[in-house]
């Protein structure tokens, strides 16, 4: 099981990108299923899951006693949903909304990608910017959005390509423009990949506002023209239902018997304590209580919990004794992996939206902060949730529904590395002192009015609690099995 859960991933990522990146053009036939596991070295249940992803993103589709066929051609952006409301006009409202959750998460990520481009990783971009001909706009601004997705996929970070993905900017019909400013844009795109190939700052190279082929006045305007565009990818989907695909993947059963392990690691629950009623759990983790069951079902093997017919489920094991269970590190690499890539998405892009934040938090909202944060500290068992207080805080203060819709996504893999054996300590650490400290100064200057160094401060936090975290699953023997999820190269080569 713990091998399906890995490399299911891994071959609906291979595959994924290969079509995406256009290797496996529209009509192309995937090779049988046999050859495929044969290929992946892996069992046709996993080719199955795989292909059964892919077919629910449009990327491929099927028929029976034939070869799966390529059926998306790349446009920039994810396939349209079959479901005819994905077409209508999209409120004003709504384009404004994604597009000002796009500036604060795109462009801190496509600026990582650039970093890290090295030698013969300019070849693509250079090859796409080659056949931008300003003459012909629709391919033009098609292959712009290539360009920029290949940054996207250069930080190797499929949460974030996912992300990036299903925000939809590739499905918009934008305004072509004139042929002076898209001669422009393609000197700009030159100019940019020289300046950091020559080892300069991004910020040097200058680019004509853009604003207007999205109906937008400037970077600055609030509110779109009265033109409405037609939306031909996800950007129209509600937040709620942006959140459940950017996270459908994950492992829901693991997921709920690893928390339960983190909260008995951190005190929540104690020897002999009852557990929630199956029905109360569900609602809790948004999950069937069939899945609860397996959960459950699952502790009681590792000698976790105890069912008791007719009175309920019991712990059934202290802290000391629950750091003896041996957890094989690949039935858990998933998470791992997820929680890794969460933060290293947090790292980018959370300077620019604690800046946005700290301009819509009142005086008294700040101040409930501090005090929770010194609360929590003095607290038995939640001293260590200094960092996830400030980032539920931030999220529910984010004034951009798409954007908070991405950042709940990220709050709740977040919390992940309570789930991850041994990574708890009950001990307050120097590196705990440190996190409680910058935490306590970034809440002070939300209370002093300087968002500036507010979200410094928050990066700053959030930048030392990714060191930490990796540091820990590298100790404890987690990274390596981890990193193997998925093939991060692959995204982008």
């Amino acid at each position: 099981m713990k091998n399906d859960v890995v490399m299911y991933e891994k071959v609906y990522q291979i595959l994924k990108n290969k079509i995406m990146s256009g290797l496996l053009t529209k009509g192309t036939k995937l090779p049988s299923r046999a050859n495929l596991c044969q290929e992946f070295q892996t069992s046709e249940k996993t080719i199955r899951r795989a292909l059964k992803m892919l077919i629910e993103e449009g990327l491929v589709e099927t028929e029976q006693r034939k070869r799966p066929t390529v059926s998306y051609a790349y446009t920039g952006g994810l396939p349209a949903p079959a479901d005819s409301r994905f077409h209508r006009m999209a409120h004003a409202a709504s384009i404004n909304d994604i597009i000002k959750t796009g500036i604060l998460l795109c462009y801190p990520i496509n600026e990582r990608g650039l970093r890290l481009c090295r030698g013969k990783d300019w070849d693509i971009p250079k090859a796409i910017v080659e056949k931008m001909d300003p003459q012909k706009p629709a391919e033009f601004w098609n292959l712009s959005n290539r360009f920029w997705r290949f940054f996207i996929c250069r930080t190797e970070n499929d949460l974030i390509v996912r992300i990036v993905d299903h925000l939809g900017f590739g499905g918009l019909e934008l305004l072509p423009g004139t042929f002076e400013l898209r001669k422009n844009y393609r000197t700009g795109l030159e100019n940019l990949m020289q300046t950091m190939k020559d080892g300069d700052e991004p910020e040097r190279v200058h680019f004509d506002e853009l604003f207007v082929l999205y109906g937008l006045p400037s970077e600055n305007g609030e509110e779109l023209s009265g033109r409405q565009l037609e939306v031909k990818s996800s950007l129209q989907i509600e937040a709620k239902e942006l959140e459940h695909q950017i996270s459908k993947a994950q492992e829901r059963y693991s997921s709920v018997y690893l928390d339960i392990i983190g909260l008995i690691a951190m005190g929540r629950y104690r020897l002999g304590d009852r557990l929630p009623p199956y029905q109360e759990m569900s609602k809790y983790y948004c999950v069937s209580i069939d899945t609860i069951s397996k959960a459950i079902s699952i502790l009681q093997r590792l000698g976790v919990v105890t069912a008791v017919r007719g009175r309920g489920t019991f712990i059934a094991i202290n802290q000391d004794d629950l750091k003896k269970i041996q957890i094989d590190p690949e039935l858990i690499a998933c998470h791992v992996r997820r929680f890794v890539d969460s933060m290293e998405l947090l790292s980018m892009t959370i300077e620019g939206v604690a800046a946005h934040v700290a301009a819509h938090v009142l005086q008294e909202d700040a101040r409930w902060l501090s005090n929770e944060l010194n609360r929590l500290w003095k607290d038995g068992y939640m001293y260590q949730s200094s960092p996830s207080v400030l980032l539920d805080f931030l999220v529910e203060h984010i004034q951009y529904d798409t954007l908070q819709a991405v950042y709940r996504v990220v709050q709740s893999n977040y919390r992940i590395e309570r789930s991850i054996p041994k990574l708890i300590d009950r001990k307050k650490t120097p590196g705990d002192y440190k996190l409680f400290q910058m935490s306590m100064e970034a809440a002070n200057y939300l209370m002093e009015s300087d968002p500036a160094h507010y979200a410094k401060k928050m990066k700053e936090v959030f930048d030392y609690t990714r060191h930490m975290a990796v540091s820990a699953c590298k100790r404890q023997g987690y990274w390596e099995a981890a990193m193997k999820v998925y093939d991060g190269t692959m995204l982008w080569k």
